[in-house]
């Protein structure tokens, strides 16, 4: 009876989650596509390269604790509150540096650039409210992100409505990026008063030094993972901005769009699974081998179900939603978007990873994928531009998150079943099994 609860518990989650997401995606994507051809792709280049560099830092901001603290509250959730205004605190740091960090980084690179600048700072702003966000890790551990899901995205919705205000009343593109991180501090605050009203009295947020060092030593490879990931998503951008100019970062970010969109879905799966895979692993070996099986299958189907549509729709979809002026855009999302399936994969290992207490391996094999893309980049941007990014892309990821598993003995098993997922994917028993999993 109580496993049944869970399972449906954790279905309303993941239904919630893909459902708020999909609604982001088909807007965000749509109204995107208006700003895009409303800046032109100069203007549009340099808003994209300062989202990029501000979410290289903002990667920072987490510490790799999320997944870490869910795993405790489920364990003892009397303790919630006290694991919540610790992670907020940490963050709280950690995002003050990195806020600083992206505006001196800015500051060398463009020095004479003082729009780059506004754009960045104003940017750096939404990073500093992203830790009162940390309130939402209580909902991921009670599988109650429906709480959260309904106001933040009626934010969403608001701020889009603005930004259509915006391009009708011809705003410049710094007011592009105010919005961007109005949206962050709203729903930064959002997120804290639920979360306060959902702890009760008997359960506040608090703040202890020591739960947090606690987190930290076993989440620092986490952090390091993560902030590599980020950067060898974002590095290209960087490298292309800076070696081919804004407008062609500006058709780079175009043919982006929806991949960067759809990585949401492994992200929401994983969130609203692993509270499942933790109690499955006390199940037993062959109950958890089975789970994580089914875990890898689903994952592979749905990335495919993106990767073969979007790849061969491309001319198609960058011609609705950007106009003909980013045609050059259609190439480049048909070989960037394979991406995804590497994505989805490295995702679900990464929970696996997590339940065996293995968190310093991704670091590794995330470090070694932003070294791939680093020269990737180089060598194939100055030849083939925004194209040589999108190739860098899918080859590092495809190292880090796939190839990589065959390098250490205690991945190698996880290699195969991510190996298996790939060529039968459909292979995930039934329709039941693929609810039960959910």
């Amino acid at each position: 009876m109580i496993g049944r609860l869970r399972k449906s518990a954790a279905a309303r989650n993941f239904g919630w989650l893909v459902a708020d997401r999909g609604v982001r995606l088909m807007v965000g994507v749509v109204v995107t596509g208006w700003v895009a051809r409303y800046l032109g792709k100069q203007n549009y280049g340099l808003l994209n390269y300062s989202m990029a560099l501000v979410a290289i830092f903002a990667a920072l901001t987490p510490l790799g604790m999320d997944s870490l603290t869910v795993r405790e509250i489920i364990k003892d959730p009397r303790r919630g509150g006290r694991w919540i205004g610790t992670i907020m605190g940490f963050r709280s740091m950690a995002a003050t540096v990195a806020a600083v960090l992206a505006f001196g980084l800015v500051f060398g690179l463009r020095h004479r650039d003082p729009l780059a600048w506004m754009l960045v700072a104003t940017l750096s702003v939404g990073i500093l409210f992203q830790s009162l966000e940390s309130g939402e890790l209580w909902f991921q551990a009670h599988t109650q992100m429906r709480r959260l899901v309904v106001p933040r995205l009626a934010l969403f919705l608001c701020m889009n409505v603005l930004k259509i205000i915006a391009v009708r009343r011809g705003a410049g593109v710094v007011w592009f990026s105010v919005l961007t991180a109005a949206e962050q501090v709203v729903s930064g605050g959002i997120t804290w008063i639920i979360v306060r009203r959902s702890l009760g009295p008997s359960n506040s947020l608090s703040f202890d030094a020591s739960y947090g060092w606690k987190v930290l030593r076993s989440s620092w490879p986490l952090a390091v993972s993560a902030l590599s990931i980020v950067l060898y998503m974002k590095l290209s951008q960087l490298v292309l901005s800076g070696l081919m100019g804004d407008a062609s970062l500006g058709v780079y970010a175009a043919a982006i769009r929806i991949p960067e969109a759809a990585t949401f879905l492994p992200t929401v799966l994983a969130t609203s699974i692993l509270p499942s895979l933790v109690k499955s692993r006390s199940e037993g070996a062959q109950a958890y081998h089975a789970a994580l099986r089914r875990f890898f299958r689903i994952n592979a189907l749905l990335a495919l179900s993106i990767c073969i549509p979007v790849s061969l729709g491309a001319p198609w979809i960058i011609r609705l939603l950007f106009g003909p002026t980013y045609s050059e855009a259609a190439p480049v999302l048909s070989v960037y978007v394979w991406s995804l399936l590497f994505v989805f994969l490295g995702v679900a290992r990464s929970q696996h990873l997590l339940n065996e207490l293995l968190t310093h391996l991704p670091m590794w094999f995330s470090g070694f994928g932003l070294l791939v893309n680093l020269a990737a980049c180089l060598v194939l941007i100055p030849r083939y531009g925004a194209m040589g990014a999108a190739v860098a892309t899918v080859v590092s990821q495809c190292i880090s998150a796939f190839l990589s598993s065959f390098i250490h003995p205690k991945t190698r098993g996880v290699g195969r079943e991510q190996w298996l997922a790939m060529i039968t994917p459909w292979r995930i028993q039934s329709a039941a099994a693929l609810a039960g999993s959910i």
